[in-house]
């Protein structure tokens, strides 16, 4: 009975080693949201979400002038990335930035905004309706505040979206996501 008694806790170790090398959940398939589409990137060059098959996307909506959750997302999403370059991930992956303010938010503009986040950030715009019909396609809601003139806001949703290589979503994340969360699930999919 003794032997069985100090046994036990080296039992209870191997369990617990043998749970946690147990291969992770894959990531499901959302198939209610995404697709292709093509808009233009801060260089003013046309973009396609599917030029960038065989990278995972780290994709987030939002725009410049945005005085506090977009550049925090965008700074979480940076903090991803460098972890992601660390451990020799980066170049499999690719962030970008869509933004609902195309009037402000030109290529030339966001050349300027996304390097500030050091983490190779895409900036997308394009026409009012062409920003619309992606927004559609990925389920997010955002309507302008404002009179309309030269100040203005945008309130809408803040999901960040994780995509495969074959650009299918594979799951959202709210703008205070756990940074680690996001590095092991896109590692799981590399």
């Amino acid at each position: 009975m003794l032997t069985v008694f100090r046994s036990w806790p080296a039992l209870a170790g191997l369990l617990l080693l043998t749970a946690c090398a147990e291969p992770r959940q894959e990531l499901p398939v959302n198939t209610r949201l995404g697709g292709d589409f093509t808009l233009t990137d801060h260089h003013g060059q046309p973009f396609r979400l599917s030029d960038q098959q065989g990278r995972v996307v780290l994709m987030f909506f939002g725009y410049t002038h945005c005085p506090d959750i977009c550049p925090a997302t965008l700074a979480r999403v940076s903090q991803v990335y460098r972890n992601l370059r660390e451990a020799g991930d980066a170049e499999a992956v690719q962030p970008l930035f869509i933004t609902f303010d195309p009037k402000r938010d030109t290529p030339a503009h966001l050349s300027e905004y996304v390097p500030w986040f050091k983490a190779n950030v895409i900036g997308l715009t394009g026409s009012e309706a062409g920003i619309r019909a992606v927004a559609e396609q990925y389920g997010v809601v955002y309507l302008q505040s404002g009179d309309g003139g030269r100040e203005y806001d945008f309130t809408h949703s803040d999901y960040v979206y994780l995509l495969d290589q074959q650009g299918r979503v594979r799951k959202l994340y709210p703008s205070d996501f756990n940074i680690d969360e996001v590095t092991d699930d896109v590692q799981s999919l590399l």
